[in-house]
Parts: C-alpha cells; structure tokens; sequence
C-alpha cells in the first residue's frame, strides 16, 4: 500500500512538473550514453566471456588458497572479487549473479561475495570524484584505498568457513564449449540488454531526484550532498565536494561513495535476481562498507595532512 501511494504521488509530481521531468530526464539519457555506457559497456562484455569461456572456473583454481584464507569462499569467487575492485558498479554484481546461476558458487557463497564485491571502480574515484569533482589527485587516491581496505575488511568480517566448490552443471558444460565468435556475440547482447537496464534507471533516478529538489529538498551542502548520494550516488558525491576539501567532507564522500545510492542497488537487485540473494543483508553491508571506508578514508586523510 505504501509503494502505490509513493508511485502515484510521483505520477502526480511529474504531471505537474513536466519541463523538471523531461530536462532531468534528458540529463540521465546524456549522463548513461555519454558517461556510464563507454566506461561500463567494455567491462561487461570482457566479463561475461570470462564467465562464458570458462576462465572463472580455471582462474578459481590459483586464487583458491586466497580465497578461502581470507574470506572463506571458493576460488571461483576471486574472478567476481577482482572485477568488483577494477571495473566498478554494477558489474560486481553481474558477475556475482552468472557465477551462482551457473552454480559455481552456493546462495550463501554469493551473499557473502556480494558484500564486498560490488563497488565503485577506480576510474569513477580517482577521476570523476578526486580531480573532476575535489580538483585532487591525493583525495582520488585516498578515496580509493580507503574504498578498497573497508571492502576487504567487510568480506573477511562477514568470513565464513569455505565449503567445496560446485562443479559446473550440464548447461554449463555447453556455455563452456560455445565457440569463442558465438560467446563473443552472446556477451555483447547480454552486455546491451544490461546496459539498457541500467540506463533506465539512472535517467528514472536522476528525474525522481529532481523532482524532489523542486519541492523543496535541499540542494547544497553536506545535508543536500548525503539525501542526494542516499539516490545517485554521482549527484551527492558532486553536492558533498562544493563544500571544499576537508575531513569530514571527505569522510562523508567515502560513505556515498561506498554505499553507493538506491539508483546503483536497484541495478544490482534486478541482476541478482531470481538467484537467491537477499536484498536486507546486501543493504545492511553496504551500510556498514559506508562506514568502515569513511572511518579509514578520515584516518588516511588526516595521516597524509599531517606528514605534508
């Protein structure tokens, strides 16, 4: 009852703003095709062939003792680990979901990677958050190894005992033997039809936002930077750095940042989908990564001004 009320006061809201609605909506269309589709759309791609190939399953064999040491989890997870660090949301997640539809890894296996696998990439922090949006190269980095160590801390906390990796099924075997031309042409179109998805929601996203700003939510500042980074978390981190560069500015971007927005959780829900995953203990783990990487990205950046 109370989601048919918030969307039908939202249907209300934009037939009563439609120049807010459709320019808010313009800018998500040119932020997906501009911005995130050429930065994400390769990245997905090269996933879904290492998956699609068999690479997951033969890479799991060597980053099977790091695996299961630090995080209690088997091998096959390491590829998801690895793409979650380099490539950036959502494809975390996507490569969370392929590794437990294709049984490699167990529900509880994906819930667990899911936790620490899913962040923001390296270029996203060091470029669009440090130089593009605090003018900083040293809060680039210090975002991003702050971002790193709290994703790492989280999986060994959420560490359990490894159990036995699963064995590909017979529907696997027959992905793993596709020819490479065919896995190729299977991943661009899985890749395309994701990128619609998330596109989609960040034009749907970045509208609601701006609809609220309209009505009165605040628009500047650090109050205005963390209920917009609460939705997307480019809009707040970008509200959060027209504050200037301090510590405590710089703790709350690490928390957007690794919390990531309801923008990038609905992306990363509608591809766990129908894998088992829930979506509370996802939720409260990137709460808690929120709060370990602010803690650590403070500590760093306070250590770093005290040395210069």
């Amino acid at each position: 009852m109370i989601i048919l009320i918030i969307l039908l006061v939202f249907k209300l809201l934009f037939l009563l703003m439609p120049n807010i609605v459709l320019s808010a909506a313009r800018e998500g269309l040119l932020l997906w095709f501009n911005n995130v589709m050429p930065a994400l759309l390769p990245f997905m791609i090269i996933t879904n062939m290492f998956i699609g190939l068999g690479y997951a399953k033969k890479l799991g064999k060597f980053l099977a003792p790091i695996m299961s040491k630090f995080f209690g989890l088997p091998g096959e997870g390491g590829i998801a680990f690895i793409i979650g660090l380099t490539s950036g949301y959502p494809i975390g997640a996507k490569a969370v979901a392929q590794l437990r539809k294709k049984n490699m890894i167990t529900t509880e296996h994906a819930q667990h990677l899911l936790a620490f696998c899913n962040n923001a990439g390296p270029l996203f922090i060091l470029g669009v958050v440090g130089v593009g949006m605090f003018g900083s190269t040293t809060v680039g980095y210090i975002l991003w190894i702050g971002h790193v160590l709290a994703a790492l801390v989280l999986g060994m906390l959420k560490s359990n005992q490894a159990s036995e990796s699963m064995h590909f099924s017979a529907c696997d075997e027959d992905t793993v033997n596709m020819s490479f031309a065919k896995t190729l042409g299977f991943s661009v179109k899985t890749a395309m039809e994701s990128m619609a998805v998330i596109g989609g929601l960040i034009i749907f996203f970045n509208t609601v936002l701006a609809v609220l700003v309209e009505i009165g939510l605040p628009d500047s500042g650090l109050l205005g930077g963390v209920i917009a980074g609460v939705i997307e978390v480019t809009s707040g981190v970008n509200k959060i750095s027209g504050s200037g560069v301090s510590v405590l500015n710089i703790g709350i971007a690490a928390f957007v940042v690794a919390f990531g927005g309801l923008s990038i959780h609905m992306q990363t829900l509608h591809f766990t989908e129908g894998t088992g995953i829930k979506a509370a203990p996802y939720l409260l783990a990137k709460i808690l990564h929120g709060i370990i990487a602010a803690t650590i990205t403070m500590c760093l950046w306070i250590l770093v001004t005290r040395i210069s």
